[in-house]
């Protein structure tokens, strides 16, 4: 009796263990990014850092090579999130997607443009009658610098299209006097001899929805545990950013190491100092709305056609904001 007591409690013991081992099993998500970028250490601090973890969720992370295509991810079912410029998201609804915005990773724009140290060029006044390298579009860069010369009524000025990266190949070879950067080129244009002529990060001081996550209005529904969860790492993530900088520095030298560490952590500093990287998830009205104002005045979204509303669900973030 005493063998059959033991074997019973061992079989039990073990039926527990397995119970134990399924109830803590993490729960899978994925999520696409449009780049590998600097603009979205919130999301590498959530991973490198054990945040998405310590919410029982198991992220996976895949570069799309594009914002489009990420939203397409999520559309298609391959993923359950995807990070770009919520107008990806925006867009892909008014031809019919069912997608909203839950999170914001960049809430500043993070594009200066710049021109080398010995140039006349000062301010924006002064880029009369020049040429300025930009990015091939679409690429948000490319249209904010396009309606500012636009407000500003400086017609004269020539773009450059190229390349998205190499926007400072044509100001080394001649071809342009100035450009227009995200980071961390900025920083190695910094580090050889440029300097910032515009800066668009301060212009919007913060205040606009530049990159953001998105999901399925479906899985909303469906797991709106699953997203909170997911929102909560990313709010771990930017709050720890903010009181920690080190630890920004730290998980980006470690996503970049083909880079500088120098160049990193001073692109970094940058972005934290100058809001580009959010103290929290919530997507403002004012935020959202600074984004598709510039979708408005490029003509790819008409006037009331799209309502914060109908885009933005912070429900999910607002419930990180609180004690």
């Amino acid at each position: 009796m005493k063998s059959i007591r033991k074997a019973s409690a061992a079989a039990l013991l073990c039926i527990g263990c397995f119970g134990s081992s399924v109830a803590m099993a993490a729960e899978k998500a994925v999520i696409y990014q449009a780049f590998q970028s600097i603009q979205y250490l919130p999301l590498y601090v959530a991973m490198g850092e054990g945040l998405f973890a310590k919410r029982g969720l198991e992220v996976q992370k895949v570069t799309a090579g594009g914002g489009a295509q990420g939203v397409a991810a999520v559309i298609g079912g391959h993923a359950d999130f995807s990070l770009q410029d919520p107008m990806t998201a925006v867009l892909a609804n008014l031809k019919g997607a069912s997608l909203t915005n839950v999170a914001m990773v960049v809430a500043g724009v993070p594009v200066w443009t710049v021109a080398p140290a010995n140039s006349p060029i000062n301010s924006l006044a002064d880029f009369k009658d020049r040429t300025i390298s930009t990015a091939i579009p679409p690429s948000t860069s490319t249209y904010l610098l396009q309606n500012l010369l636009k407000e500003k009524g400086l017609s004269s000025v020539k773009l450059n299209t190229v390349a998205i990266g190499t926007e400072i190949s044509p100001v080394a070879a001649g071809r342009a006097d100035a450009a227009t950067l995200y980071q961390p080129q900025v920083e190695q244009a910094l580090a050889n001899g440029y300097k910032i002529v515009h800066d668009f990060a301060k212009q919007y001081n913060g205040v606009y929805a530049f990159s953001t996550i998105d999901t399925l209005k479906s899985t909303v529904e469906k797991k709106p545990q699953m997203v909170q969860s997911f929102v909560a790492g990313i709010a771990d993530a930017e709050k720890l950013m903010q009181s920690n900088p080190e630890v920004a520095y730290k998980v980006a030298i470690a996503e970049f190491p083909q880079l500088d560490p120098t160049v990193v952590r001073a692109a970094v500093k940058r972005l934290l100092e100058q809001k580009v990287y959010p103290a929290t998830p919530v997507i403002s009205r004012e935020a959202f709305q600074a984004g598709l104002d510039l979708q408005i005045a490029i003509g790819n979204v008409k006037p009331g056609q799209v309502t914060y509303e109908s885009a933005v669900d912070n429900s999910f973030a607002e419930k990180t904001t609180k004690p």
